[in-house]
């Protein structure tokens, strides 16, 4: 195992999934450190290739670490984690000149839905009404205020930001102290069964980079056969996602800790924002890439000047891997 300079949370996910993994392969497996944002739904896929065993059969033996982002950064280019699931924190470290490149994108979906009292019916009754966002400025902040614009309202005028921690939403509904707000699909869920109403999936109105693979350029020019295998491994995650929604809700049921009725909620509200083999139209993705740069007060940079798709390209090209 690798030593870190920095505290973090190993999640020890051959031991929650470990009976249903195939056996190991005969020759010995590639140790493979993987940061990432912690358990939700943009990375079941990533959970999916665990439990189902696609990355044994890769001969890797893979750990997801918990990391915050800043920290996450210097880790990839030191080669303390041989990827991330990162994809923000991978284009903003590679457009400010690290040697990092994203290789793969798993949506450029937020995985948000707007939650609202059960007697509002529209987002223009959202008038005069206290909303909360995980920060000012932030990703949910900005795509309130991009829905909000669309159906007619002044987001600086016609409602109250307030800045609310994740899993404390719903208790300040409850308690009256807030109207409305973007929550996750598992929270907005549970806000639902708690008699509030889902009243639009933001993934619908606005597009962020969201989850993604990324690796250092050291990583891609010394060692392209493992970055191969382990994309070969997320692209069948990917698929199977999107392919065996049975056995998806299963991992989900595991990985996100809920219950049937909620895990089949939100793959219906989740399924349609990833990305198809870990792939996006170039023209979306400079976009999105775009916007988010524009908040950094980065502009210029082209896509391939943050990207490095030819592992994932080669890999789908192979007659073996086609559906």
């Amino acid at each position: 195992m690798k030593s870190f300079a920095f505290s973090f949370c190993l999640f020890a996910l051959g031991s929650l999934f470990g009976p249903q993994l195939k056996s190991s392969p005969v020759f010995a497996l590639d140790d493979i450190t993987v940061s990432f944002q912690g358990p939700g739904i943009l990375n079941v896929p990533v959970a999916i290739a665990l439990q189902r065993g696609f990355f044994k059969e890769q001969n890797l033996d893979v750990k997801l670490i918990l990391t915050r982002s800043d920290v996450d950064r210097a880790a990839l280019v030191t080669g303390n984690i041989d990827f991330t699931l990162r994809g923000a924190s991978t284009v903003l470290s590679a457009a400010r000149g690290l040697p990092v490149r994203m290789l793969f994108v798993t949506t450029v979906k937020p995985f948000w839905a707007l939650v609202v009292r059960p007697e509002v019916n529209s987002v223009k009754e959202l008038k005069n009404t206290v909303m909360s966002v995980a920060g000012i400025a932030g990703g949910q902040h900005i795509a309130t205020r991009v829905i909000l614009k669309k159906y007619g309202l002044d987001p600086d005028k016609d409602v109250v930001f307030k800045v609310v921690n994740a899993g404390s939403r719903l208790p300040g509904m409850m308690s009256g102290s807030m109207d409305a707000g973007l929550m996750e699909y598992g929270e907005a869920f549970r806000a639902k069964k708690s008699g509030f109403k889902i009243l639009l999936n933001a993934a619908e109105h606005y597009s962020i980079l969201g989850g993604a693979i990324g690796a250092s350029t050291k990583k891609l020019r010394e060692q392209p056969d493992q970055v191969k295998r382990f994309l070969r491994a997320n692209v069948r995650g990917l698929r199977h996602m999107q392919d065996n929604r049975s056995a998806a809700l299963e991992t989900m049921m595991n990985w996100l800790k809920v219950d049937r009725e909620t895990a089949e909620g939100v793959y219906d509200l989740a399924i349609n924002n990833f990305a198809k083999d870990g792939t996006i139209d170039e023209a979306t993705l400079q976009g999105v890439v775009n916007d988010q740069l524009a908040e950094a007060k980065i502009k210029d940079v082209l896509i391939s000047q943050v990207t490095d798709f030819a592992p994932l390209y080669q890999i789908l090209r192979e007659a073996a891997f086609s559906r």
